[in-house]
């Protein structure tokens, strides 16, 4: 039952959502959504009040013997709200992540003899190319490793510098997000897979190479982990990963001379898929155990060695 009035009975007592310890306190004013939340309260459990007061003037009372009773109920209901979300825990050895970009730098001016290396007979870069290229033919002929050792090539310096450029903001936040052993697993994981699906969608005799379809998966895995873990809630936790997904790919081009844009889209693909997969594994703790972590950040680069040494 409800009456507004402009004058209350003096044995009425206001309420709010505090509990039955805050009784004769001076109360701040209910907002419009607590007001509604409180008038359901009240009427369901057949209290009498009165609404008094308009905007922020506005106050609610009850009889006195109906105080504790009301202020239970709507403690009550107030303690079933959902917590403020959890801000994610950020790693903070992340720029160790920097370290697969000056690998690549390292590796393309090692195969390139951009600097003298106590090296007598190092093959020429186009014997390293025909070893490690993603080569559609020889890859379905059994040789996987080839979705490995194409990340760590390029078909020049221009190509090797855009893909560090614009790769590494990238794998910083990754790896702020999910520590630096998830993050390089599933990068190369996520990368050999988008490789992987390029060699099913390509006809026999193509040829490919770069790091670009990592940069993708990263790409990929970070809108995975957003929309997995982020705070956002219905089209807008969906929709921000795939806006930047999709700026992305269009900033760097998804067509052109000598851009693999089928190795783009399936590297944000397979990032995605592989990054729900991670995501959902740590999304109620605060990342992988340290061992774990240090176990992860050991076998990326131990497969890559293992491929390298296939291809050779």
């Amino acid at each position: 039952m409800c009456r507004r009035s402009a004058r209350v009975p003096e044995n009425w007592r206001v309420v709010d959502f505090q509990g039955p310890g805050h009784m004769g306190r001076s109360l701040p004013a209910l907002g419009t959504r607590q007001m509604e939340l409180l008038r359901l309260v009240l009427d369901s459990s057949d209290i009498p009040y009165i609404i008094t007061g308009h905007g922020s003037q506005t106050r609610a009372f009850v009889p006195a013997m109906y105080e504790t009773l009301a202020r239970t109920e709507l403690s009550a209901v107030a303690s079933e709200k959902a917590p403020a979300p959890r801000p994610l825990p950020q790693r903070h050895n992340a720029h160790w992540a920097m370290l697969v970009m000056l690998f690549l730098i390292f590796w393309h001016g090692l195969y390139m003899g951009w600097w003298p290396l106590p090296f007598e007979h190092l093959p020429d870069p186009d014997y390293w190319k025909m070893c490690g290229k993603l080569d559609v033919t020889r890859v379905r002929a059994g040789e996987w490793w080839r979705t490995a050792t194409a990340l760590t090539l390029h078909a020049d310096s221009l190509h090797l510098f855009s893909n560090v450029v614009f790769g590494s903001p990238f794998l910083i936040l990754l790896a702020r997000r999910l520590g630096l052993g998830l993050t390089l697993a599933a990068t190369l994981a996520s990368g050999m897979l988008g490789n992987a699906l390029n060699v099913l969608y390509r006809d026999p005799g193509y040829a490919s190479l770069g790091f670009s379809t990592a940069m993708f998966s990263i790409v990929g895995l970070l809108c995975a982990d957003i929309v997995v873990r982020s705070s956002a809630r219905g089209f807008r936790r969906l929709a921000l990963p795939v806006a930047a997904g999709l700026a992305f790919l269009a900033m760097l081009g998804a067509e052109g001379q000598n851009i693999d844009y089928a190795a783009h889209i399936f590297g944000l693909i397979s990032g995605f898929l592989v990054g729900l997969i991670a995501s959902f594994a740590i999304r109620h703790d605060d990342g992988l155990p340290r061992p774990l972590e240090f176990l992860l950040s050991c076998t990326a680069p131990l497969l890559l060695l293992l491929c390298w040494k296939l291809a050779l």
